[in-house]
């Protein structure tokens, strides 16, 4: 039976193509859409129903192996019902990509503004925080550590104000440069997956995977490709008997790496 695999933070349709990647790994594959309700549509019941029924189509469309449920990224609530909702249609969710992609938030919020301090929060911070807990829960709710739950942090990395002001050459219009609200967001991604790491790597049922890596590395620059090293990694980690301690788990995988078993490839901090 294929493997269920959750992607969020990169929403449809930024994720097609890395969605269609892990389709072609042989993955049943669930990637998340903005829950936002028209203000229109508060007014105008009919035309809220009509919506939500148009949702549970979609949601229960499985012919590509692809699925697509809404997630309100500021919602614990809805972290949960992300959960349950991809499990309503593939049964039971396996794996989970958690990505942050910097330069797609890069290219989408370049005000520097309370308000985007609050959303940014809310969507770049909170939101893989809230879903994370989730998926952590629901995988250690599993007594079985032969078919061990994947969590994976994947963070396609961007360059930054303060990057460009090193390397002026970086505002050459190749790339989006971040604002410091996406940029402080980026790194609170990579604390919390290292220190999640530093709590449950050694959980027997559990397995979390750190990947980072740029777009000047061809296999990040090709979301399919990413998404089938994505599928071979998880597969090959999952196949160990014996886990690594937690603390040589504590290391950034570079996109394209073989599976080596002693241990990852380590990056230093950005």
């Amino acid at each position: 039976m294929a493997r269920t695999i959750l992607v969020a933070g990169k929403d449809m349709p930024a994720c097609s193509k890395y969605a269609d990647g892990l389709v072609q790994s042989g993955r049943q594959v669930v990637v998340c859409e903005p829950d936002v309700i028209d203000d229109e549509d508060v007014f105008d019941i009919e035309a809220a129903g009509q919506r939500v029924e148009e949702r549970h189509k979609k949601m229960l469309d499985k012919a590509s192996g692809i699925a697509t449920v809404p997630w309100n990224r500021g919602s614990p609530i809805s972290a949960r019902t992300l959960i349950l909702n991809a499990e309503s249609v593939f049964e039971r969710i396996d794996d989970v990509v958690l990505y942050f992609d910097e330069e797609l938030y890069a290219s989408r919020a370049n005000q520097v503004d309370i308000e985007e301090c609050s959303q940014g929060c809310s969507d770049m911070i909170l939101a893989y925080q809230y879903l994370t807990l989730e998926v952590l829960k629901r995988f250690k709710a599993r007594k079985t550590d032969r078919d061990p739950g994947s969590l994976v942090f994947l963070l396609k990395e961007g360059p930054s104000a303060a990057d460009a002001v090193r390397a002026p050459s970086l505002r050459n219009g190749a790339y989006s440069i971040a604002s410091p609200v996406v940029a402080a967001a980026a790194t609170a991604f990579m604390a919390f997956a290292e220190n999640i790491v530093a709590l449950y790597g050694d959980m027997q049922n559990i397995n979390v995977l750190m990947v980072r890596g740029d777009k000047s590395m061809d296999i990040v620059a090709n979301e399919t490709s990413l998404a089938k090293w994505t599928a071979y990694y998880v597969d090959a980690l999952a196949q160990q008997k014996a886990k690594g301690m937690a603390k040589r788990s504590l290391a950034w995988i570079r996109p394209g790496t073989k599976f080596q078993k002693p241990g990852f490839s380590l990056l230093g901090r950005k």
